[in-house]
């Protein structure tokens, strides 16, 4: 029996060990993959032709790198930044050379200090967007403007200042000072009519330069040169009538080059459940995008343990397979699923009675609802926390045993099972993806 009891523990503990080595690997390959896809993207052939630039910004207070939804029109500008840079990742016809954050200020402060707060502010957006949005890190490019001159001059010249020919020499001048001094442009332009004009600059202009800004450059994709490339080949405005007599299989129409754009860019989450785990049950899930608005879990679980007793156990094998609605669109916060359960099962809780479906090959085959909710947990949304609780409908067919060693059965029973059938507390790895383009 110590024999038995021994070699029983052996088991568990390797199948444990290679559980584990399968998912450190699993991770491995996965993170190794995407930054393969990244890497491969950037140095793509296309990446020197039909580049295309454009930006937005948010507005800081004065001498601040906080970021204030509410100050002038931030909680908007972050919105439609998130958005707008969502959109661009699923659009099919183009591909994201890199993303660039930047930060500005105005002149009147220090030279030391308008430099730490150039690239505070260019670090606040930047933490903001990417806590929102996956970004790969090596498309990430940073831009500490210090003070935007180039957008200074382009303000005073489409002012209607009397003087602003004068202020744009001042500003095309060569900066004068060495070192922390203050930009000798800046006393220039103080002494102008004994500060008339500085405090015009300041009133007009400078909440402007208080700013961060992100810069999307991109490129038409593969599917868009070789979409716009069977364009060139169409004749069009002429109507043509096909003669019955010439076979027409390699003929293009403009209906043909008609393509469906499709989210180039999906998402999968590896993850586990916390709460099987406490309980020694080993689990692995992933989960797929499958629409804007839908994605498709896959968990498996599995214990063959008893708990430091043979009359206390859960023994079980299980899938639960879910089709998830996300109203939020973007894979985070509230979701609804619709789920399948199939598992067997063999449990005791050291009481008179040991439950085993029949015969140990008659498992339960139902399905139910759950509710959750998904927030990340890293700097870059990555890793990602879960919540959820389900209920379902199982028929169960079982036999009842005498919690013993190798107790006899003691009747088998029938009934329907309505509950619970999953508590949810778990973390997930987000990894995006590349749909593949479909074959001409």
């Amino acid at each position: 029996m110590v024999r038995l009891h021994n070699n029983r523990i052996h088991n568990i503990c390797h199948f444990s060990m290679v559980f584990r080595s399968l998912l450190l690997l699993c991770a491995s390959l996965f993170m190794f993959g995407q930054d393969m896809l990244a890497q491969q993207a950037i140095n793509s052939p296309n990446m020197k032709h039909d580049l295309k630039r454009d930006a937005m910004q948010i507005r800081f207070r004065v001498s601040t790198s906080h970021i204030d939804p509410k100050y002038m029109n931030n909680k908007d500008s972050l919105a439609r930044i998130v958005e707008w840079i969502n959109q661009v990742q699923r659009d099919s016809m183009v591909d994201i050379v890199s993303v660039e954050f930047g930060g500005a200020v105005s002149p009147e402060g220090s030279v030391r200090f308008n430099h730490y707060l150039s690239n505070a502010r260019l670090s606040a957006l930047e933490k903001y967007i990417r806590s929102k949005i996956e970004i790969p890190n090596n498309i990430i490019v940073r831009n500490d403007h210090y003070i935007a001159w180039d957008q200074l001059k382009e303000m005073v010249y489409k002012s209607d200042l009397t003087n602003k020919y004068e202020i744009i020499e001042i500003l095309n001048s060569e900066n004068r000072s060495t070192g922390e001094q203050l930009d000798s442009r800046i006393n220039d332009l103080k002494k102008m009519d004994n500060g008339t004009t500085w405090r015009k600059l300041f009133n007009m202009f400078f909440v402007d330069m208080r700013n961060a800004y992100t810069v999307l450059v991109t490129q038409k994709s593969q599917l868009a040169i070789r979409h716009e490339r069977l364009k060139e080949q169409v004749v069009a405005p002429k109507k043509i009538i096909p003669d019955p007599m010439i076979a027409t299989d390699n003929m293009y129409t403009l209906q043909n080059l008609e393509t469906k754009q499709e989210p180039a860019m999906r998402y999968m989450y590896v993850k586990s459940n916390l709460v099987g785990l406490g309980l020694l049950i080993a689990n692995l899930g992933v989960e797929f995008d499958i629409g804007n608005y839908f994605s498709f879990s896959l968990p498996i679980y599995y214990s063959a343990v008893d708990y430091f007793s043979h009359t206390i156990k859960f023994r079980t094998f299980s899938v639960q397979p879910e089709l998830r609605l996300w109203p939020t669109k973007n894979d985070d916060g509230l979701f609804i699923g619709a789920h399948m359960g199939f598992a067997y099962y063999n449990f005791a809780f050291n009481g008179n009675w040991r439950y085993q479906d029949k015969d140990g090959n008659t498992p339960t085959l139902g399905g139910g609802l759950s509710l959750g909710y998904r927030i990340p947990m890293s700097y870059n949304s990555r890793w990602k926390l879960e919540m959820a609780v389900g209920a379902g409908v199982y028929p169960l067919h079982y036999d009842v045993f005498h919690n013993e060693h190798n107790g006899p059965v003691y009747e088998t029973r029938k009934k329907t099972y309505i509950g619970l059938d999953n508590i949810l507390l778990g973390i997930s790895y987000r990894i995006p993806f590349k749909k593949a383009q479909s074959k001409k």
